[in-house]
């Protein structure tokens, strides 16, 4: 029986980027929102991104500017506007780790990718490095390729949910069990930790890889969910006086993706983290730690070919990226939600996606006619508290 009620307007399930984003813009309009989290925030997806907000650039790089470039593409710019403090969220106290990245490629690229990248279409976003202006990495003149300046941040992913979380942290409340209350199909409430009983309007999913559990919770069997696996490489000098140098760039090939792409990150111990996706993680999922490893450290000697690697120490890092289900397991080209009644199912498909999937959701609770109510704070239960970082979690 339950012993407390609470009521709101919207409650969100799943404390990720799409959750807080839509969280903070729906409490800042006016409306009483509550996220639920039954971990910790940020704790699958989100702390597992890169924290580049991507333009689409490199979904561009056959020479093609697909349907995922142009839905992607106005979002660092959005994202641009809330770090200077003119946007949907202030983001003005994230840490930004680059205002843009390189790709960089060991030979010189082909006439025909030399021509795309200067093309009107991906001019304003891609600018070719002198020599005299390339980072020191790329300054040793055993360097012979190419290296070109993308115009897309990349961000300190705990920093991004801290500013998400201060703003309405008595709002974002951890549970550990949650069940539905409905009538033909439109949820009432829900029943959290077995004796709260939580009444809203509205119900949105962005739960990420969880949300597969609460749609068979619902028995909703559509829209259904795919998993695309990958798995994540780290590695940072075995001695902090030897530490690799910051970098945040693409390597290319002669593929239409990036052979890897590296971020770095300082880890506790103040020593960079080199965390690398790309290729070299589709292709590392279900491989042993050793095998992974091996070739990870083969790819970097590769495509670093001048540069001398200090002994390093690795680590290793499976992550699903939840999605909604696509033919072949392809990529979603956009943010996708869908509407089941008075419940939303949403991905984001892309942390940098987030500000457009909650304008949709958003658009979606209009629709519905979504009114503000008169609710009372919550107090007296425990809010959810933010995940480690990979950097700090991995390495022991």
């Amino acid at each position: 029986m339950t012993q407390k009620k609470l009521s709101t307007d919207v409650v969100i399930i799943g404390a990720g980027i799409a959750g807080l984003w839509l969280h903070n813009r729906l409490n800042q309009m006016g409306f009483h929102a509550l996220l639920l989290e039954n971990k910790t925030i940020g704790n699958a997806q989100t702390l597992s991104a890169q924290g580049i907000i991507h333009g689409g650039t490199k979904y561009a790089l056959n020479g093609i500017l697909s349907k995922a470039t142009q839905a992607i593409g106005a979002m660092p710019a959005r994202w641009q506007a809330c770090l200077a403090g003119n946007g949907d969220i202030d983001l003005t106290q994230v840490k930004i780790l680059a205002d843009h990245q390189l790709m960089w490629s060991k030979n010189q690229l082909s006439s025909k990718m030399v021509s795309f990248f200067a093309s009107k279409a991906l001019s304003s976003r891609m600018k070719s490095v002198p020599k005299s202006a390339q980072p020191a990495l790329f300054q040793d003149p055993n360097f012979k390729g190419a290296l070109y300046r993308l115009e897309e941040p990349v961000l300190d992913i705990a920093t991004v949910l801290q500013s998400l979380v201060e703003p309405w942290q008595n709002r974002i409340i951890q549970i550990d069990t949650l069940s539905w209350q409905q009538i033909e199909r439109h949820v009432q409430s829900i029943i959290v930790n077995g004796d709260i009983e939580i009444t809203a309007q509205q119900f949105v999913l962005t739960a990420g890889e969880g949300n597969q559990a609460l749609l068979d919770d619902l028995a909703i069997k559509k829209p259904a969910m795919q998993r695309r696996p990958l798995q994540m490489v780290m590695c940072k000098a075995k001695n902090p006086q030897q530490a690799l140098p910051a970098i945040y760039a693409h390597s290319l090939g002669s593929g239409s993706q990036p052979i890897a792409t590296i971020t770095s990150h300082l880890a506790e111990d103040n020593n960079i983290v080199w965390y690398i996706g790309g290729n070299i993680a589709e292709n590392g999922v279900g491989k042993s730690f050793e095998k992974l490893t091996a070739e990870a450290e083969e790819l970097l000697h590769n495509i670093l070919p001048w540069f001398k690697l200090p002994e390093l120490e690795w680590a290793t890092h499976t992550i699903n990226r939840a999605e909604p289900k696509q033919s072949a397991l392809s990529r979603p080209d956009t943010a996708f939600v869908e509407s089941k009644n008075n419940v939303h199912i949403a991905w984001p498909t892309k942390l940098a996606l987030a500000p457009d999937l909650a304008d949709k959701i958003i658009e979606k609770l209009k629709n519905c006619s979504l009114v503000a109510g008169i609710h009372k704070e919550v107090t007296g239960l425990p809010t959810a508290t933010i995940s480690p970082t990979l950097w700090n979690s991995k390495f022991k």
